[in-house]
């Protein structure tokens, strides 16, 4: 028994040996076909499509928007790689930043399309996919509402108990001013308002519906007379302040074919006194809602409101004339055909004996008369000519005058009356202009400076201004493209009637921050130049208007410095056996070496160097309102835009004889060294954002080709479950042909030996050849033509990897001793006549819904390789393959035609590569950007 089990494990050991040796072997064989430069097809006649769905690889298709000003496509933290996979599909998510003028359902919506070849598709966003943030605005999504939201800015930010009402205007904010149509009624909401003092007892409410063009209301919250009671205190001052109160607001939707406002608006707010539902205070919708820290869930705060017993009014303000005179001003604002009193007073250790007090002023008031305040101590005479605009009052203090010092710091000596004329044009804005006069010899004789003072005029009883802005978040990408970004602004009154007026008169403006935004001369614009050195939450700009001011409250987003480059490949090499054309006069000062002669260049030509993608990509952030804090991310920190289109043309290789970029986007290796790809300030000579990139001296093989066939596009958008305000749109091929005679072209990736992987058509077209051949003539056929890419076209009902693709070296750069293949694949394809693109299960998204349909990585190969597919070149193993993570990040520019200027400066047609007609070239914006307001 036991020379029986020697013997069998003698013959099993030999039988292991030997297929050890036989795998050996063929591994030796392979390697050789590829050295060879046959890569994966030269050397065998495989028919199974090899190349993985496990690699970052995607339809490299070219999308466009239209009808939006501005726009990002989007890269969230380590989704990208997880989200594509397959060469069927390309999932993105984008980001509408501002939408063009005139964008409404149904009529009009913006859409995107996408393309690749001669092929492309089109499709309008859907309309529930450009609704507001949160709050909703409307019960139903059939509108376009797009970054609309409501606003609320207290009118009076202190009340007395002589008034005790607060006014709240609220308004929308985020609609374009410039939309040729005001907003219909029936997109326009509710607002429900609150003041709450304490949460646990019953809150004014009240309600109001925006209306107009600019969608405003204004609501008058009832203060009850018990929230005014004094403390008890033993001496009263003439102006109490007491501890003030919130005001909250929510959004509610209108209903009902009348389009009113819900009941719910109007009815009183309940606290846990009366009728508490089980969590707590009544919030948005009528729905009873948890109190949190003290505060209303699902309402939206407007900010603190001061409450004073006694009346609130505005007090006059003192002006110095020098150190003896002052004049109290009246307050503003004056009703026409009303009197307004000046008081003259002096100071109570003034030794000035005699004086001269003259004013001029102009002919919208009328001088009344000088009534003395102090006849025991001065002696007061006036001089004025019939109709003149000027008044002299000669002052001289009595020989009886007493020396008794009073306990204020000044007292009286008359007061000057004026009238304001009775005319509907006033000039709101009346100056006086005040100077005093003492005798000769006197110390204070030389000294005569002139004083102004201001009296407002208005007929309407008004109550305060508000600023309002088109939008209250500002994006600088100014920093980016130099050019001014603006958005306009206005002010308007708010009456005590609640009527609200535009101003139409001068007004001054600051900004408390430069550094973040600035204001236009004329007050009707925020905005940002480039030179802004941060963003920030909430920054103030002040607003006066008359004796009113009020404060404008605005974020700015700035793009997170230094912005960051993106490479697909940061490491270039020279690509073994992939000989090219040198079409400079001066060669490369690297030659291409090798053992064997026929591997140094042949004459005129030069070995590849690898290609890369390139894109850069940023945050926009803000500081915080409260200083310390940290810095806030406007789509969230996992959340990047790229933003090469803005930067193109500053984006720059720092030594452009080790690399080059083609239009922004292709990194191209030149020569062996280290340099750095830069993007340059527009406005400076600062460098925003800076990536090493490294020419090796090694040279890779290309080990894999993937070939995917394209017989139609379709699109899909779906809301990003990550981020409320990003679309993810995907792209799907299917290799379905399903009319006599249709058409697909050809989409291919290659894999480098060093992991990499990148999209073949991102090269130049004269660099090299592709073929292809049917495996089946009854299936489909493959028509060949020069400078053109391969077309298949349907002959017959069938199914499977009937179509061989071979990637082959220039004719210019051929070697008749040697197999010129680079590499080759196999693709996919189905023929069914009468068939829907729909009835192909390939349509997947991203290749994870590919429900074990063909993806050129079929079920039958995997299993027999025993799970993902494996590079059979000896140069890559496991760790090389770490490089495919920051290989070939995604794109939209489609260069399957090679659409670049060549090596030596000229450029090549898109129609050289799959696209046949009715592509764009790659030098073209995915997104258009203009903004609100550019200037360059």
């Amino acid at each position: 028994m036991e020379t029986v089990w020697r013997r069998g494990g003698a013959l099993l050991g030999c039988l292991l040996w030997r297929t050890v040796l036989a795998l050996f072997l063929w591994k030796v064989c392979d390697n050789q076909a590829r050295a060879a430069g046959g890569g994966p097809g030269g050397g065998m006649d495989s028919t199974q499509p090899r190349f993985s769905n496990s690699l970052p690889t995607y339809l490299p298709v070219q999308c466009q928007l239209s009808g939006a000003d501005s726009a990002f496509f989007l890269r969230e933290s380590n989704q990208e790689v997880m989200r594509n996979g397959s060469l069927s599909s390309r999932t993105e998510p984008f980001f509408l930043h501002l939408l063009e003028p005139g964008m409404a359902a149904p009529q009009s919506l913006p859409s995107v399309n996408c393309s690749y070849g001669n092929l492309s598709v089109e499709q309008p966003i859907p309309v529930e996919l450009l609704q507001s943030p949160p709050p909703h605005l409307l019960l139903t999504s059939n509108q376009v509402t797009l970054n609309w939201k409501v606003k609320g800015q207290v009118v009076v930010p202190k009340v007395g108990s002589a008034r005790p009402w607060i006014q709240v205007l609220f308004y929308l904010v985020g609609r374009r001013w410039d939309e040729p149509e005001p907003p219909p009624p029936s997109l326009l909401p509710c607002v429900r308002a609150l003041v709450v003092r304490d949460t646990n007892e019953a809150a004014p409410s009240a309600g109001c519906r925006l209306v107009g063009p600019s969608g405003i209301c204004v609501v008058r919250l009832e203060i009850p007379p018990a929230w005014f009671t004094p403390p008890q205190v033993r001496k009263r001052p003439p102006e109490l302040t007491l501890p003030s109160v919130d005001v909250y607001y929510s959004i509610i939707p209108v209903e009902g074919a009348g389009q009113e406002c819900p009941s719910i608006v109007n009815e009183p707010w309940r606290g846990q006194s009366i009728n508490i539902g089980p969590l707590g205070g009544l919030g948005l919708g009528g729905q009873w809602s948890p109190l949190v820290d003290g505060g209303l869930q699902d309402m939206l705060k407007v900010g603190p409101v001061g409450l004073t017993i006694g009346p609130f009014s505005a007090k006059g303000e003192r002006l110095r004339l020098d150190e003896n005179l002052e004049v109290l001003v009246p307050p503003s604002p004056v009703r026409l055909g009303k009197t307004v009193a000046f008081g003259i007073y002096m100071k109570t250790d003034s030794n000035t004996e005699q004086f001269i007090l003259r004013v001029w002023f102009q002919s919208g008031i009328n001088f009344l008369a000088v009534k003395p305040s102090n006849l025991v101590d001065w002696e007061i005479k006036q001089e004025m000519a019939p109709g003149s605009s000027s008044l002299a009052v000669m002052c001289q203090r009595k020989a009886s005058s007493t020396a008794e010092r009073l306990e204020s710091s000044s007292y009286e000596v008359m007061q000057l009356d004026f009238e304001v004329d009775n005319v509907i044009n006033l000039v709101p804005t009346q100056t006086l202009h005040w100077s005093v006069e003492y005798p000769t010899g006197t110390q204070t004789s030389s000294r005569q400076t002139e004083k102004v003072s201001h009296l407002y005029i208005s007929n309407a009883d008004i109550q305060g201004i508000v600023p309002l802005a088109e939008d209250t978040e500002v994006v600088n990408m100014a920093i980016l493209t130099g050019r001014r970004i603006a958005v306009p602004v206005k002010v308007v009154t708010v009456e005590t009637d609640g009527q609200v007026r535009e101003v139409d008169d001068s007004i001054t403006c600051s900004s408390t921050d430069v550094d973040v935004v600035k204001v236009s001369p004329n007050c009707d614009q925020v905005l940002v130049n480039g030179k802004e050195m941060r963003g920030r939450q909430s920054l103030a700009v002040n607003f006066t208007y008359l004796h009113l001011s009020a404060q404008l409250q605005l974020t700015v987003w700035v793009p997170k410095l230094p912005l960051q480059i993106d490479v697909s490949d940061t490491e270039l090499s020279q690509v073994k056996g992939w000989r090219v054309p040198i079409v400079t006069n001066k060669r490369p000062t690297r030659d291409s070496e090798d053992d064997e002669d026929d591997e140094r260049k042949g004459k005129g030509c030069t070995l590849q160097y690898q290609y890369a993608l390139v894109r850069v990509l940023t945050h926009f952030v803000a500081e915080p309102s409260d200083p310390g804090g940290e810095m806030v991310y406007m789509l969230g920190a996992d959340w990047q835009a790229d933003i090469t289109h803005l930067v193109l043309d500053q984006l720059k290789v720092e030594d452009p004889r080790i690399a080059r970029l083609i239009d922004g986007r292709i990194l191209i290796g030149r020569d062996l060294g280290i340099t750095t790809i830069q993007v340059l300030s527009p406005l400076s000579d600062s460098i925003l954002a800076e990536k090493t990139v490294t020419v090796l001296d090694d040279k890779v093989t290309i080990t894999d080709l993937g070939v995917q066939l394209v017989a139609s596009l379709s699109l899909s958008m779906t809301a990003s479950t990550g981020n409320y305000q990003a679309i993810q749109l995907t792209t799907s091929a299917t290799d379905l042909l399903h009319t006599p005679k249709q058409e697909a072209v050809i989409s291919a990736w290659i894999q480098y030996s060093d992991g990499s992987v990148t999209p073949l058509d991102i090269y130049d077209p004269k660099d090299f050849l592709l073929s292809a051949v049917s495996l089946d003539e009854s299936v489909v056929s493959v028509t060949n033509q020069e400078q053109h890419w391969p077309i298949v076209v349907a002959e017959g009902d069938g199914q499977g990897p009937l179509v061989r693709v071979e990637m082959v070296i220039s004719e210019t750069c051929q070697k008749s001793k040697r197999k010129s293949v680079l590499a080759s694949g196999v693709g996919n394809v189905m023929v069914k006549f009468g068939a829907k693109s729909e009835e192909r299960g390939v349509m997947g998204r991203g290749g994870q819904e590919d429900g074990g349909e063909m993806d050129n990585s079929t079920s039958e190969q995997r299993t027999k390789d025993g799970g993902e597919w494996k590079s059979n070149s000896a140069a890559v193993d496991r760790e090389a393959m770490r490089k495919v993570s920051t290989t070939t990040k995604s794109t939209v520019i489609n260069r399957a035609s090679g659409g670049k200027a060549a090596s030596g400066g000229s450029s090549s047609s898109r129609g050289s590569g799959p696209s046949q007609a009715g592509t764009t070239t790659a030098t073209q914006h995915r997104w258009k950007y203009r903004g609100r307001e550019t200037v360059s």
